[in-house]
């Protein structure tokens, strides 16, 4: 005898636990024309909650089985759609940002210039947003450096500060026999 898978109606011999074409299950399917046995009700039927009685089996009750259709059919593989990139015309070529950078790379009035106008000006929006990340940068970084030479003034302004009053004190104490050396010799 032979039995039949459940899925997809392939014989198959009696010893096999999977199916060969689509790989269900089928250790518990039973080989055609064979009958289940039924097992005897050694227990007494018990009432449940609904008033029913759980685990009651008819001695000629018979399992289901789903009756075989042989008109299953495949479902057919369909290629999956993906939307096509959107073609953004504002998008800048390699060669604009090349440009782009070169110009606002050297630090001078001319790249300021051109950071303003692209930054506010018509164009593409990409431009518009580095420009206006290269002023903020620009901005950030002029304020450090007036705040690192403002730092550097004052303490070279301390610094000569008192290299001057060292200069005044050795003059008072060597400078004036000097002079008086030197007009005394050429004098």
């Amino acid at each position: 005898m032979a039995k039949r898978c459940t899925r997809c109606g392939n014989f198959l011999m009696d010893d096999e636990r999977f199916c060969t074409r689509c790989g269900e299950n089928v250790s518990n399917v039973m080989p055609e024309g064979a009958v289940p046995p039924v097992a005897p009700n050694t227990q007494a039927p018990q009432d449940n909650s609904f008033g029913r009685n759980d685990g009651y089996v008819s001695p000629n009750a018979q399992p289901y089985q789903q009756p075989y259709n042989n008109t299953y059919t495949q479902p057919q593989y369909q290629q999956p759609v993906y939307a096509q990139p959107v073609q953004n015309s504002d998008e800048m070529s390699v060669g604009k940002w090349v440009l782009t950078i070169i110009v606002t790379t050297f630090f001078s009035i001319v790249s300021l210039i051109f950071l303003f106008i692209w930054a506010f000006g018509d164009g593409p929006e990409s431009r518009k947003r580095y420009c206006k990340a290269m002023l903020i940068v620009t901005a950030i970084s002029i304020g450090l450096a007036v705040i690192v030479y403002i730092g550097l003034f004052a303490i070279l302004a301390g610094s000569f500060g008192e290299y001057i009053n060292k200069a005044r004190d050795y003059y008072n104490e060597y400078g004036q026999n000097t002079v008086a050396t030197l007009a005394a010799l050429f004098g």
